[in-house]
């Protein structure tokens, strides 16, 4: 793969003939869950128990299988087996051990070409003229909430409603929401998924079931990479893998956009701490902030919030942490212990509003660059 910051046009026809295309799998076509059995079987404890809360929030890192769950889970109620309280009379009907539902099965291509009348999806939209996602989940789209479960079900059984990426709820869309989660009615569940718990009102949790979702592990990861990208070297994969803190979705960006080698490049910058080379600092801010970089900025902030991440949660468990590429967890530690306890979540929290925000309010992506730099050397 050409570098990611090669200004140079690359005629290599060969090159691009040899690419390895990632396979796409959308969370709502998606049948596979991995990494996640034992919230699994805790929420289908409670769908056969009828204990299913009728709000819920999964959260956690991007590209974990967030949205893949609450599909996943959504299928499984208008399946019908939600309802099955024990096995046939001759065993010909156990009880359900997943919340698996067949592709084949009617339920999951209605869920997966959105034809599924008792399913509502809330997400961002997409700018056509723009070309990209919009900045907020609009109001009016969560107004479509109320009515709708308020409607009988077209199918006679659950009606599901599905908030993809509730971080990006104003502060109108959230109060639109919470007058939903007032009144919950029978046999509907609101299932939230975010990266951003914290972006939520403390009404709006309150009224939900936290359902925290852990990063995958770095042998689920490789073993996803294999089922996406066929052909991925050994050596590569596991770089992939160990980059991703943990992700699937993000360990497929940095392989599409190289950021094996953007992950080098702020490292090198990184390395200059205590006292940042800013002349580094503004070079790499105007590349990434540049018109036409945009996946490079996302993989850029993505890396840089994962090593924030990957540093708390090593401090929370008294471990220590592993090379990604050697060296660097030298360089981390070297940070962490000029700053006090908790130094590296209070640079992940600012970080990640600040990244957020940028999208949100469509900020200067480069004053995002730099002031991430800036964070991550004064710790606020």
């Amino acid at each position: 793969m050409a570098s990611l910051f090669d200004d140079d046009e690359t005629d290599d026809i060969e090159k691009e003939a040899d690419a390895v295309v990632p396979v796409e799998v959308v969370p709502r076509a998606n049948p596979d869950l991995s990494g996640h059995e034992d919230i699994e079987k805790s929420l289908l404890q409670d769908c056969l128990t009828g204990r299913l809360p009728h709000a819920l929030v999964l959260a956690g890192s991007q590209g974990i299988g967030k949205a893949t769950l609450a599909f996943r889970l959504a299928r499984f109620l208008f399946s019908g087996r939600a309802d099955q309280q024990e096995a046939g009379l001759f065993g010909d009907d156990p009880l359900p051990v997943s919340l698996h539902v067949a592709p084949e099965h009617p339920v999951f291509h209605r869920v997966a070409s959105s034809g599924h009348a008792d399913l509502l999806t809330v997400e961002r939209e997409f700018d056509e003229k723009k070309g990209c996602f919009k900045n907020n989940v609009s109001v009016e789209s969560v107004r479509r909430i109320h009515p709708f479960v308020r409607m009988t079900a077209a199918e006679g059984g659950w009606r599901v409603v599905i908030v993809d990426g509730a971080e990006y709820l104003n502060a109108s869309s959230q109060n639109a929401l919470l007058k939903v989660l007032e009144e919950p009615p029978k046999k509907t569940v609101l299932i939230l998924t975010t990266s951003q718990p914290g972006s939520l009102l403390p009404t709006i949790r309150s009224r939900c079931r936290m359902v925290l979702m852990e990063p995958l592990s770095e042998k689920t990861v490789s073993d996803l990479l294999d089922t996406r990208v066929q052909g991925l070297g050994a050596d590569e994969k596991a770089l992939l893998s160990r980059i991703s803190h943990g992700s699937i979705g993000k360990a497929l960006s940095f392989y599409k956009d190289d950021g094996v080698d953007l992950y080098r490049q702020l490292l090198d910058v990184v390395s200059t701490m205590p006292k940042l080379d800013m002349v580094m600092v503004h070079d790499l801010a105007e590349k990434l902030g540049k018109r036409g970089a945009d996946e490079s900025y996302a993989t850029a902030t993505e890396i840089m919030i994962g090593w924030c991440e990957r540093q708390a949660r090593a401090e929370v468990r008294g471990m220590p942490t592993e090379d990604i590429l050697s060296g660097d967890a030298e360089i981390f530690q070297k940070i962490g212990d000029l700053h006090s306890s908790g130094y590296f979540f209070r640079v992940w929290e600012k970080i990640s509003q600040i990244v957020l925000q940028t999208e949100i309010s469509n900020l200067d992506k480069r004053m995002t660059i730099i002031n991430t730099f800036l964070v991550l050397q004064q710790g606020k």
